[in-house]
């Protein structure tokens, strides 16, 4: 037996055990107001009102009130606490990660059920407008018809909330120069309650701990609720974004994690230019949309979302480090790598971007009997179009823009030699999708999915099936094993593949192939209300063909591996044994690596991937005597090392990203309708690197910040 199952073996029957043996537990004062992550009730990523302990998937979920204790306001970071989360390369700049060791990032993120497209290079995400983040561990396609094999974020917006009158208002500063405002508001309309709306609105503006970076936020979320009746209801939705941000970029690993004759890089060195020539990247994206839900009985109803959106994406005067230019030389005239101070780099831009999509999702749930077994069947039919039409400039000949990183002159004058280019992508899908949720007696349930998809991408098809099979079976009260099979499908639009390189400019040779998955997975849930417990261990196999990475040479474009495997053990745990106190434990362990490839030796481990990672979070809230009110955090990160591949993509010059603990604490006081809160990120200020995606992009990390909140409901 191998150490992977020799060790799922172990944690497996320690959860069976703790699961026999946790309704011993004193029975706890808690309160119900707040939920922490990880609750098994029902969760809108299912489509159905399966509880989640039913579900034979893992699907973790992160509150609106956890986001706010942790003072949170990046999705790449909310999503720390998680097990099997980690960072994925962000180019330095966007929200990006990976779940259960695959990039899920990009086409997997989904905003009320309905996929959220990421912009040209990525996206940072808002996140004051949600009420929840959904984290659906494993392959989602029987439901979604496609996202990362790894799983799925569904992030869930706030909606007016029917017969309450509130205004919610924040004002914060900071770390770089930090400026925010944010109002939550909420009021009936109509004196019967039947009609209410809701205003979600921030302004944020913030500098970058490197050097010259720094973000501008207008966001609105205006949204409006009609009970049409009491079995019918229909919340519209609309959101506003506009970024006007000046992005850094990542650095070269000589000098950060490998080392330079010359010294340290410092974290906060800026491979982009000041002033005038400062890098820039727009966005402004707006959306409208419904959810329409009505119920013909308490067996069946109907549901419909439909979302359109329309977005604007321009960058100019971007730059990405690359070799460096001036390294020493050996006797056979090869450089030394580690000796140079002055690095090329890319130049990107002027790019524009006009993005359009329409989504819809109709699905039917009805409830059954064939004698002894009940039946909760799903069904339903979802359709995606989308639009995009761009073009971009820029000077790959990273020798025309040299920089000094250890004594950087940002007075040189940037004259790029342009290598245009320009497209118009077209992209639509539909699918259908069956659901049967069996409840086989008392104890035991079976879930059976079935999905068809016809992806179509600039006039070229792609169709699969996609199956999943699942069960649960309760051993106790509140404890329940399940298991599940499942393949995947995931259509990747408008990704495109580098054949070859002619003075500089990148030659496309068409779409991408999808990338098609499977997944072997066994685990435990636990939901045990009078002991104060929740938590899930789960135990996985994934394998997934025709998988995109990044082109290290030219960020647009990508490269196909050919099989990649994942397997691993995941653990979570919340405890409330008392009002006061909350805790949540997040350990993953995951072995990846390269299975079948062309270019990348079989048993190279997949990037930005540590092999163990273990968050923790508590909070303790004095109730009474002098110190009521009073909160007091800490939370703590570790990741293993992790390794990633260099320009080469050989197997002898991987780069490895050491492991790092980083510390979190909290402060917060309420006094009447106010409160203040006070966030220190990594207290110890600990120098780390948590992704790159090659030797010319190492991403490092935040050093110690704070960030302090008024906040004022009225």
């Amino acid at each position: 037996m191998d150490r992977f199952r020799l060790a799922a073996t172990a944690v497996f029957m320690i959860g069976v055990s703790s699961a026999a043996g946790a309704q011993t537990v004193v029975s706890a004062n808690a309160n119900d107001d707040i939920v922490v992550t990880g609750q098994f009730e029902e969760a809108q990523s299912a489509k159905s009102d399966v509880p989640l302990i039913e579900v034979p998937q893992a699907i973790s979920v992160i509150t609106a009130e956890t986001i706010k204790e942790r003072g949170v306001t990046r999705l790449a970071d909310a999503l720390l606490t998680v097990a099997g989360a980690s960072r994925s390369s962000t180019y330095g700049f966007y929200d990006a990660y990976t779940l259960r060791g695959f990039d899920a990032s990009y086409g997997s993120v989904y905003l009320d059920g309905l996929i959220n497209q990421a912009g040209g290079g990525g996206s940072v995400y808002e996140l004051v407008g949600l009420e929840s983040v959904e984290v659906v561990k494993g392959p989602a396609s029987v439901l979604y018809g496609g996202g990362s094999l790894g799983g799925l974020v569904n992030l869930v917006s706030k909606r007016p909330d029917t017969g309450k009158t509130f205004v919610d208002a924040t004002l914060s500063t900071g770390s770089y120069h930090l400026v925010e405002g944010t109002i939550d508001a909420n009021a009936p309309l109509t004196g019967s309650g039947a009609l209410s709306a809701r205003l979600v609105a921030l302004y944020r503006d913030v500098d970058s701990f490197v050097r010259f970076a720094g973000q501008n936020r207008i966001y609105l979320q205006p949204s409006l609720r009609w009970k049409i009746g009491a079995e019918t209801d229909l919340t519209v939705i609309g959101t506003y974004k506009r970024d006007r941000d000046n992005p850094f970029s990542p650095l070269n690993a000589y000098g950060t994690v490998l080392p330079n004759v010359h010294g340290k890089v410092p974290i906060d060195f800026s491979v982009n230019e000041n002033g005038d020539e400062k890098a820039i990247q727009n966005e402004t994206r707006a959306t409208i949309g419904y959810i329409f839900d009505h119920h013909f009985s308490e067996r069946a109803g109907f549901s419909q979302s439909l979302r359109y959106m329309d977005r604007k994406t321009f960058w100019d005067r971007w730059m990405f480090a690359a070799d460096f230019l001036d390294d020493a030389l050996d006797a056979d005239g090869n450089p030394i790598p580690g000796t140079g101070r002055t690095i090329g780099r890319y130049y990107y831009g002027p790019y524009r971007e006009t993005f359009r999509s329409i989504l819809v999702d109709n699905r039917a749930t009805l409830k059954a009997d064939t004698g002894p077994v009940r039946h909760n069947l799903l069904g339903g039919f979802d359709y995606r179009h989308t639009d995009s039409r761009y073009d971009g400039d820029g000077d790959f000949d990273a020798s025309h823009f040299p920089l000094d990183v250890f004594n950087p002159d940002y007075s040189q004058p940037l004259r790029p030699v342009g290598a245009p280019y320009m497209g118009h992508d077209t992209g639509s899908q539909r699918g259908f999708y069956l659901q049967d949720h069996l409840e086989l007696g008392e104890r035991v349930t079976a879930t059976v999915n079935g999905r068809w998809d016809r992806a179509i991408s600039n006039g070229e098809a792609q169709t699969a099936f996609s199956p999943r099979v699942g069960a649960t079976v309760e051993l106790v009260k509140g404890a329940v094993l399940y298991a599940t099979w499942a393949k995947s499908f995931s259509p990747q639009f408008g990704s495109k593949i580098v054949k070859q390189v002619v003075d500089g400019v990148p030659t496309v040779i068409g779409q991408a192939p999808p990338e098609r998955g499977e997944n072997y997975e066994i685990g435990m849930k636990l939901a045990l209300p009078a002991a104060g417990l929740t938590g899930m261990i789960s135990v996985y196999r994934l394998s997934r063909r025709n998988v995109l990475t990044a082109d290290p040479d030219f960020p647009l474009f990508s490269r196909v591996t050919g099989l990649q495997r994942s397997k691993g053990i995941e653990v979570e745990a919340q405890w409330r044994p008392m009002r006061a106190l909350t805790a949540n434990l997040a350990y993953s362990y995951i072995e990846g690596e390269i299975a079948e490839d062309e270019t990348i030796p079989v048993g190279t481990p997949l990037p930005n991937v540590p092999r163990h990672n273990l968050a923790g979070y508590a909070r303790y809230v004095f109730q009474g005597g002098g110190l009521a009110g009073l909160g007091l955090s800490v939370g703590a990160q570790y990741n293993s090392r992790r390794f990633i591949y260099d320009s080469g993509y050989l197997h002898d010059n991987l780069i490895m990203l050491g492991g790092y603990t980083v510390f979190n604490t909290g402060l917060s006081y309420e006094f009447g309708a106010w409160e203040a809160q006070v966030n220190v990120n990594n207290l110890f200020d600990e120098r780390y690197y948590p992704d790159a995606c090659c030797q010319q992009r190492i991403t490092p990390g935040q050093p110690r910040n704070f960030r302090l909140t008024i906040a004022r409901r009225f």
